[in-house]
């Protein structure tokens, strides 16, 4: 994903793996130790997230997009590849540079009463972020713990309660105020409407889209519902078995798909005035034992004999769009 005309990434995912070893092989020879078996939970991810971006990521359960964020926010490190925060390598990051960026990046949970400590009130879990990065006064806290609650449309007396004692819109928002706390400049949201009212997921949802809009925030928000990354995001980035398989603009994406999983994912989204279309067939490869060639070939009902030999690459494929598959599918 190419970064606007003339602006440098925010973010830069440059050939991106991560491998996690699950135990070993037989050994081909008694009382020999065998070879380490890995899970590639990423492999060859390339992604960039401008300044003031919106970035959907979307795909299966096991597509690697919790991993992908998890590497972005620092949590783990990348088995190969590198990151990249400014131009500078998350890895390299210094004391005071590792400050900042957990100050600048910002996550909201998707289990969001389960990331907060039940015995803190929500005024002490929005004022710990500001006393963590020494944002503002002691004597100022107060003020910005309720003008926050405010701005996500709580009252502010809502300071004195405990998670427990809130409805799951609530703590949604709350959720969504402790990322503000240290006034980020990047917010990662993991599927941060999903379980909730169709109603309450809609006023989280024009929250954060006027959050971002007011604040300038770049968001990368994972979801498994299109119509969520259609409503919220720019672009979307469609995973498929730790690798991306098609981006672009979400509106050209979800309209007119390249890639036979994007369009499989279209089929299944509901929508009103059209049936529901045929379900993938065939099983999701092991990320232990990948096939050879293209990892999608076993459930593409287009696939072909060359589909099976050679695993595609992401390339361009028309303005601001790429897609990683041999035989692309017609506008």
């Amino acid at each position: 994903m190419s970064a606007r005309a003339g602006q440098k990434p925010l973010f830069s995912v440059l050939d991106v793996e991560k491998a996690y070893e699950v135990g070993r092989a037989p050994p081909a020879r008694r009382f020999a130790r065998g070879a380490p078996r890995l899970l590639h939970a990423l492999d060859g991810v390339r992604l960039d997230v401008a300044e003031g971006d919106a970035v959907a990521l979307v795909g299966e359960s096991g597509s690697g997009k919790s991993t992908l964020v998890r590497l972005m926010l620092g949590l783990e490190a990348a088995t190969e590849g590198r990151l990249l925060y400014r131009g500078t390598d998350l890895a390299s990051l210094g004391v005071e540079a590792r400050k900042t960026f957990s100050r600048e990046v910002a996550y909201i949970y998707q289990d969001a009463r389960g990331s907060m400590n039940p015995r803190m009130r929500i005024g002490d879990v929005l004022a710990e972020p500001m006393r963590l990065h020494g944002l503002c006064a002691e004597a100022d806290v107060p003020a910005r713990v309720g003008a926050l609650l405010e701005r996500v449309g709580l009252s502010a007396t809502m300071r004195d309660r405990f998670p427990s004692e809130l409805s799951g819109g609530q703590v949604r928002r709350v959720a969504v105020a402790r990322a503000l706390a240290s006034e980020p400049k990047i917010v990662f949201a993991d599927e941060s409407v999903a379980g909730l009212d169709v109603s309450v997921q809609a006023q989280l949802l024009n929250l954060l889209r006027s959050l971002r809009r007011e604040m300038g925030l770049t968001l990368v928000f994972i979801t498994h519902d299109l119509g969520v990354a259609s409503y919220l995001c720019d672009r979307i980035a469609v995973m498929y078995l730790g690798r991306v398989v098609e981006e672009g603009p979400t509106g050209d994406v979800l309209t007119r798909p390249r890639h036979p999983y994007s369009r499989a994912l279209m089929d299944a989204f509901p929508s009103f005035g059209r049936p529901l279309g045929a379900p993938l067939r065939g099983e999701i490869p092991s990320p232990i034992d990948l096939p050879r060639g293209c990892r999608f070939a076993s459930r593409c009902p287009q696939a072909r004999d060359a589909c099976r030999e050679t695993e595609p690459v992401l390339v361009a494929d028309g303005p601001g769009r790429r897609v990683a598959c041999a035989f692309p599918l017609s506008s």
